[in-house]
């Protein structure tokens, strides 16, 4: 009995793994939780948000409706990058941000939004990507 108690634990090992892999890709849907994990907030107009290591550091820029804001883009990494708003992804252009080279900084200025939600992306690595939720 040992014999095949210990045979049954090696060959369920391998599926248990796989399936907690499986599960932990697919935990969040959340876009707090996505590029970054952080939300980064607007305050007194203005937010900073960081690139490095192909990712930005914030998935969601929380914004208030009907003011002007401006992104600090800092770019801690080696390649360029910018950072851009869009209605939603593909969608209608807010503002497009200027390619910046890696250890230099930009500010990027979003005239005043409606309430809602919008889409962030870096126009060079398309993976860098999250969304801006702009209060009522």
């Amino acid at each position: 009995m040992n014999m095949s108690f210990n045979a049954l634990r090696r060959g369920a090992f391998p599926v248990v793994v796989s399936l907690a892999l499986v599960l932990a890709a697919c935990s969040s849907a959340d876009p707090s939780e996505s590029a970054g994990g952080a939300t980064a907030t607007v305050v007194d107009g203005a937010v900073t948000v960081t690139a490095a290591e192909l990712a930005f550091d914030a998935g969601v820029i929380e914004a208030p409706a009907g003011e002007r804001f401006t992104i600090t883009l800092v770019n801690d990494d080696s390649v360029a990058h910018n950072i851009s708003l869009y209605t939603e992804e593909g969608g209608t252009e807010i503002v497009i941000g200027e390619i910046i080279d890696g250890g230099t900084t930009v500010e990027v200025t979003v005239d005043a939004l409606e309430a809602g939600e919008y889409y962030f992306v870096c126009d060079l690595h398309t993976d860098m990507d999250g969304t801006v939720v702009v209060g009522g």
